[in-house]
């Protein structure tokens, strides 16, 4: 009698499915699968998919759906169908991707994201899942240049920052880089692991660059660009606050400097950088500080950034108020590397 019913209401519950508008049966299903149940969520995209069988959003979600319940070739034969229709999206072609990835496909997977960037050929996601594709294959010179080409076409997707920020950390050293994409990542991606993560590399790079005469080192670097030698030049001269050691607020003051510098030199008018005019859009308005001890406070001295805080608490509002009111986005053309 309860299996009777139960049929019953699974019955009932397609039918109220199938009498939904296809808007309707989409958001209820994305609804489902956000809530981390598939088999409902499935039931609905089946519904809608029948009644609008080429509704990309659904296929998309349904073939990621898919790659969450580890079936990878099911995923892979609705991903080659998707792909292949008029209306297919830059997503369409990372989720078939990640099944490709998902069942170790890696040739499909290179010849999909070589194809999706001649179709979308400023799409950082797409450059960021290539260049993942090689990182999987410990391919790490190859992945570099699909992030940075990530970068240059889509300046304001910040993945691509993120995994060239931990390759220049760990792999080709280069703390120029590091301190750049580092912190053009923790303003476009501000609250998550990966920006906490970055947030230490940053500080790193900081004190790394401090050390010895690694400045003046690398401040002579042959093959350095216009962008770079301005920076060093300008870093350098901003560097004597740091000879008692670095910490949060000696960074504030060597970055105010330099910002300073930067633009009465008028080189941003040379090589314009918006991660330089937000810094300087801070300090014009008094935010500098809570933006400086925000990135590097509870790296460099939780305890001491605790006790910043709560005599800074206005200081520390506004600044959050301003940062999430007005989203970062780094604007194209600025690419020097």
């Amino acid at each position: 009698m309860m299996k009777f019913i139960l049929l019953l209401f699974f019955a009932g519950s397609l039918s109220v499915a199938f009498a939904q508008s296809n808007d309707a049966l989409y958001k209820t299903a994305r609804t489902f699968m956000m809530k981390g149940e598939p088999d409902s969520a499935i039931t609905y995209y089946n519904a809608l998919l029948k009644q609008d069988p080429n509704n990309i959003d659904a296929l998309n979600d349904y073939c990621y759906l898919l790659i969450i319940e580890k079936k990878y070739v099911k995923a892979i034969e609705l991903g080659k169908e998707l792909v292949i229709k008029p209306k297919a999206s830059e997503q369409s072609y990372q989720i078939l991707g990640l099944a490709y990835k998902g069942n170790s496909s890696f040739k499909e997977a290179e010849a999909l994201y070589k194809e999706g960037l001649k179709k979308f050929p400023e799409s950082g996601v797409l450059y960021n899942e290539y260049g993942e594709l090689y990182a999987m294959q410990n391919k790490l010179s190859d992945a570099i240049i699909q992030w940075e080409a990530g970068i240059k076409a889509d300046p304001s997707y910040s993945n691509n920052y993120y995994n060239a920020t931990m390759y220049y950390s760990k792999v080709q050293i280069d703390l120029f880089w590091v301190i750049q994409y580092g912190e053009i990542f923790v303003n476009l991606e501000s609250y998550t692991a990966h920006s906490a993560l970055i947030k230490v590399k940053l500080y790193d790079a900081y004190k790394k660059l401090f050390t010895g005469d690694a400045l003046d080192k690398l401040a002579t670097t042959p093959n350095l660009n216009e962008f770079q030698k301005a920076w060093f030049t300008n870093i350098a001269l901003a560097s004597s606050v740091t000879k008692g050691g670095i910490d949060a607020d000696i960074l504030g003051a060597l970055r105010t400097r330099f910002i300073l510098n930067w633009f009465n030199a008028k080189q941003n008018e040379k090589t314009p950088f918006h991660l330089y005019e937000h810094q300087q859009y801070l300090l014009k308005n008094g935010l500098f500080e809570a933006y400086n001890q925000w990135i590097f406070g509870e790296v460099a001295n939780q305890q001491y950034y605790q006790m910043w805080a709560n005599t800074h608490g206005r200081e520390l509002n506004l600044y959050q108020s301003y940062q999430q009111s007005k989203l970062y986005k780094q604007p194209a053309g600025e690419y020097y590397k």
